[in-house]
């Protein structure tokens, strides 16, 4: 019965990872590609920008490997941490979707298809580095529209 708590725990604690480092992600690129939306995202969710929001970044130490917990932190304190940060992410992308669907939909373009290749554009044969470099400026074209259209359904009266 204990093995068979602990590797469903154990489970658990993967999932709440993936799906941190799933929003993380998405809040540093969101951060990234609109800066200034990203922000008022997070100010409307009342989630201060802190190390935790920065993503990619922030999920290696400085000699590149995954950061460690906090030895000192109680399993129990970790996983209260932990799920408030998931909130106070989910939160923020919930407020960015509200507020700049169409930027949301770009990112949520980008996490699905375009995330794995272009963090390699520089791997590959030249045609496949060719086809990268494509998508990447096809993807800031994309990043742009969306800007335009999401401050034009904002403003309409700048337009």
């Amino acid at each position: 019965m204990a093995g068979s708590a602990s590797i469903t725990s154990h489970t658990m604690d993967d999932d709440l990872h993936m799906k941190l480092l799933y929003l993380e992600n998405r809040v540093a690129f969101a951060r990234l590609f609109f800066p200034t939306e990203a922000k008022l995202a997070m100010d409307i969710a009342h989630a201060a920008p802190t190390p935790e929001f920065a993503g990619l970044a922030a999920s290696k130490g400085s000699d590149g490997n995954l950061r460690g917990d906090d030895l000192d932190e109680t399993p129990i304190m970790q996983n209260i941490r932990l799920r408030s940060r998931m909130e106070a992410l989910m939160k923020t992308v919930e407020m960015g979707r509200r507020y700049f669907p169409n930027c949301s939909e770009v990112l949520d373009k980008f996490m699905e298809d375009d995330l794995p290749d272009l963090f390699y554009h520089e791997k590959g044969t030249p045609d496949e580095q060719r086809i990268k470099r494509t998508r990447f400026m096809e993807l800031k074209e994309d990043v742009q529209g969306a800007f335009i259209r999401d401050t034009a359904e904002i403003n309409p009266t700048n337009c």
